[in-house]
């Protein structure tokens, strides 16, 4: 007998690729289906990294979205309750169940993952796609794909082009064992802490920035942080050309000025400067600041 709720189709948006290195979930999203692959429910939340958020051109999620939002173990608890009982589901599996396998091994609790990754499916279903990414996959099966790498659309889309394939499946589905599997393997389930769910656009505002107190002079140390627009070498030779030192490891209280790519971010140098009172500044303001100064000698690395 198959007692599977259905299937709890999943996004997530990191850091980067390292699920088992330094790399942190930033958003996650389920969308609920039952067997027939009807829309039964939607959950979605920011997690807040505790990390700079990386490739922010590419999730386009800002250090201040997330400011407020809860830490995954915070979530950890209303996730499971998401996903228990029902088969996972992702376009590339393999990379959401490593980050939800890794994010939720950091609360104590191992991640049960029976799965079905739509990306693999598409070489059954979607033979005449023009590729297996999100996108070529929509397009084949005639999915709308609204805001590509926002968790919650890329997970509605992939429901979509899932629902596609159970339609064609037809029944019994093909993956009757893994509705089994799901319906009778044990969940942990974390206690729900209650934590407010923050989706993007509705994050409390974070404090205001402290200014740059005043222009750079050369001999002073700077520090920079985050995935910047320009390459970070392009901005240490500009800062070594205008006569500053550049300490490429972290921030001291000697620090005069920390560059980051998001003047919000979360990361470790980040923190320790506010910590310090040492002002941050995002690319734009530090070339303003670097446009005043003479080049000088004796710039270094520190």
């Amino acid at each position: 007998m198959i007692g599977a709720a259905g299937y709890a189709v999943v996004d997530v948006e990191t850091t980067g690729l390292s699920a088992g290195g330094g790399d942190r979930v930033v958003e996650v999203a389920v969308v609920q289906l039952d067997r027939s692959g009807t829309v039964t429910g939607e959950w979605c939340t920011l997690v807040n990294p505790v990390r700079d958020l990386g490739p922010q051109h590419v999730h386009r999620i800002r250090a201040a979205d997330v400011w407020d939002a809860p830490s995954f173990a915070d979530v950890a608890g209303a996730l499971a309750e998401q996903l228990a009982g029902r088969v996972l589901v992702a376009h590339n599996l393999r990379f959401d169940a490593r980050f939800l396998g890794a994010e939720f091994r950091r609360t104590g609790v191992e991640l049960p993952v029976p799965g079905l990754c739509t990306m693999r499916l598409a070489e059954r279903y979607l033979p005449h796609a023009r590729g297996r990414s999100l996108r070529a996959c929509c397009d084949a099966a005639g999915v709308p794909l609204l805001d590509a790498h926002s968790a919650l659309h890329d997970a509605h889309a992939a429901a979509g082009l899932f629902s596609s394939y159970l339609r064609a499946a037809g029944r019994p589905e093909p993956w009757l064992d893994l509705l089994d599997e799901a319906a009778t393997t044990s969940w942990p389930r974390p206690v729900p802490t209650g934590a407010r769910l923050v989706r993007r656009g509705e994050g409390a505002p974070p404090p205001p920035l402290p200014s740059a107190a005043g222009p750079l002079a050369p001999g002073d140390l700077v520090v920079f942080t985050g995935q910047t627009v320009a390459p970070r070498d392009v901005w240490v030779d500009r800062a070594l050309s205008a006569g500053l030192r550049v300490n490429r490891g972290y921030v001291t209280r000697a620090t005069r000025l920390l560059v980051a790519a998001d003047p919000y971010s979360l990361s470790s140098k980040a923190r320790r400067a506010r910590a310090y009172d040492v002002p941050i500044v995002d690319e734009e303001g530090f070339a303003a600041m670097i446009t005043q100064l003479t080049p000088a000698s004796g710039a270094s690395h520190v």
